[in-house]
């Protein structure tokens, strides 16, 4: 699960978009830029805002250097004055990314190469705020937005007007003005999971009124990261045609080694809680990968060194959690899945928890595979079979019972329509969660639908769980158990923009055809699948390095409770099992069996305590 943001005319001032972190959607941004580099302005001839000497219609060019996460790279943008309408690639070396904005949607590439629409409804309101930004520049025309004028600040012995911004139809932002000179001095955008501050410097008076900020620097506040656009070069010419902002075209990297249009490979779906497949890097293999919806083409640490690669670059990067990890990037030559294979890709390297990777007795994890997947394939999986099958993309219209529901983006995760408590939104489907249906904070306060959690059963902080409906499309999942994290810092549950996060444990009661290229999702619903079942101890357990399970809570009232068992306590051995040879996932299928059911668990003894060896009967604590 991971960002978004956001250029000018006849010699120029622009505003663009260029991501922190290649892969999620370029975040919205002002850089400005010259034709013929004028020597700077001191503080006592600024250019002044009504000096304003860009033409709508005016296309920049503009070229210069960018550097993010360790590295230094190139950047190119083209941009249309007046309407916004832009384009923009970056080159770091070992990754290129780009995004952009044809008037009719924004769009992103990612660091594989492919790119797809940000359409969802807050991608869209973003979009248009965008499009104002760069089609604005420094000018001082409303264009028919809404202007607030707020309290001014002073910062740094500076003092400034601060106005709120309203596009039409489109999403509110902050611009701070330098009272002297009338000049942007920093714009404060809410994107999805993220606020950036975009502080501009270093303004030039490039000739007739066209002021441009030769130096920005993009703050983004939750991920704790910087990015500096410098501008070498600028033109200015006019508009021919709509191809300059057009979404790139889908690259020709995929083939099937058996000549055919489809390849299958059985999965193993971890109890209903994660799907892993096979996987082949570089010719070694097989690595056992997590299909990931929400997710990225990430190799761990361990598999990277296992191919000898050395990965460059250090990008921020955020997704479930609070945590901000540090991301290197790595070329793979092959990645290939059963026959079918996928050429020349650029993967990001995580330092994914060995926790997080265990799966007991099995190999762990070894990477995820994500959007890039998606994007080239038609990837269907199937329940029955137990199978995934990657098919070359065509337009599909399977047979009832199969229902598509429409796809949409604000980042990389697709989202449908769906529903909680009577109120409605846009519900990402994210086949590598592995926890229950997260309903999210802001958008449930906002839609009056939080009240449910205030009695729901807490799990200690502001993490609680409760039993409701939650509607897909015309899809109703009774029973299911919902989450609630309250309000995060950063990271996914941070988020603005998505209502509910729909995981794999529900998604598992339907066979899945998701068809990235004609924007749909296929469900069918797998009959005498019901929901999976919460935990029925009351324990919540994590892994340590010697194998062993630290219970980390225990719900009040639970079987568990009854049996004395205390936060803290050590397992080394739960129905018989060693703990060792068991996953999380493995421990909690044994504790989500019928209730009545008697567990046996061997309890570490500490302090001179002796070994406990006791059986708890499960129960409902929902």
């Amino acid at each position: 699960m991971e960002l978004v943001n956001d250029d000018a005319a006849r010699p120029m001032v622009r505003k663009v978009a260029t991501p922190s972190i290649p892969g999620r959607w370029p975040r919205v941004i002002a850089i400005a830029i010259a034709g013929q580099l004028s020597p700077a302005i001191g503080g006592a001839n600024p250019p002044q805002q009504q000096d304003c000497g860009w033409r709508s219609g005016d296309l920049l060019r503009v070229e210069g250097s960018v550097t993010d996460g360790g590295l230094e790279g190139r950047f190119t943008r083209i941009v249309e004055i007046g309407s916004g309408r832009f384009s923009e690639k970056r080159n770091y070396g070992v990754i290129v990314n780009g995004s952009g904005d044809d008037g009719q949607h924004a769009w992103s590439q990612d660091v594989s190469g492919a790119a797809h629409v940000l359409d969802s409804s807050f991608a869209k309101q973003l979009a248009r705020s965008e499009a104002w930004l760069k089609g604005n520049q420094n000018c001082a025309q409303t264009h028919g937005a809404q202007v607030e004028v707020l309290t001014p600040a002073v910062k740094g012995g500076r003092s400034f007007d601060v106005k709120r911004i309203t596009p039409p139809r489109g999403a509110p932002f902050e611009v701070w003005y330098d009272s002297a000179s009338g000049l942007p001095n920093r714009a404060i955008l809410q994107y999805a999971e993220n606020r950036l501050v975009r502080n501009y410097e270093d303004w030039r008076d490039v000739g007739a009124g066209r002021a441009v900020a030769f130096k920005e620097v993009d703050e983004d506040i939750e991920d704790e990261s910087k990015t500096t656009f410098i501008v070498h070069t600028a033109d200015v010419r006019q508009v021919h045609g709509h191809s300059l902002f057009r979404m790139p075209a889908a690259p020709h990297d995929v083939r099937f080694l058996d000549g055919t249009h489809a390849s299958s490979v059985p999965y193993e779906d971890d109890h209903r809680t994660r799907i892993y497949i096979p996987v082949f890097l570089n010719g070694k293999g097989p690595f056992t990968f997590e299909l990931d919806s929400g997710g990225h083409l990430i190799l761990t640490q361990k598999t990277v060194a296992a191919l000898g690669l050395n990965p460059q670059g250090a990008f921020s990067s955020t997704g479930a959690g609070v945590q901000v990890f540090k991301a290197g990037y790595i070329h793979l030559n092959s990645v290939r899945i059963g026959t079918a294979e996928i050429l020349d890709q650029t993967a990001k390297t995580l330092p994914l928890s060995d926790q997080s990777n265990d799966r007991g007795s099995r190999a762990p994890r070894a990477g995820i595979l994500g959007l890039e997947l998606f994007e080239r394939f038609c990837v269907s999986i199937d329940r029955s079979q137990q199978i995934v099958i990657l098919e070359a993309p065509r337009a599909i219209a399977p047979a009832p019972p199969w229902v598509g529901l429409p796809i949409s983006f604000d980042e990389d995760a697709p989202l449908v329509s769906g529903s909680f408590l009577g109120a409605g939104g846009e519900f990402m489907i994210d086949t590598g969660d592995a926890g229950s249906t997260i309903i999210e904070q802001f958008w449930a306060e906002q839609l009056g639908v939080a009240e449910l959690f205030d009695a729901a059963l807490s799990l200690g902080g502001e993490v609680k769980l409760a039993l409701a409906e939650i509607t897909l499309g015309p899809f109703r999942a009774s029973n299911e158990v919902v989450s609630w994290y309250g309000a995060q810092a950063r990271g996914s549950e941070h988020t603005r923009s998505v209502a509910v996060v729909v995981g794999e444990p529900l998604v598992s009661r339907f066979d899945l055809k998701f068809d990235y290229l004609h924007g749909r999702l296929w469900m069918r619903p797998v009959d005498g699948r019901g929901p999976v079942p919460f935990n029925r101890s009351g324990l919540n357990l994590s892994k340590l390095t010697d194998g062993s399970f630290r219970i980390t809570g225990v719900v009040d009232g639970s079987a568990a409770a009854q049996s004395g068992i205390k936060a803290g306590e050590i397992i080394d051995a739960i129905a018989g099992q060693a703990s060792r040879s068991l996953s999380r996932a493995d421990v909690v299928a044994i504790l989500q069996q019928a209730p009545g059911t008697s567990i046996e668990i061997a309890l570490r003894g500490s302090a001179g305590d002796p070994d406990r060896l006791l059986h708890i009967r499960l129960r409902d604590v929902l």
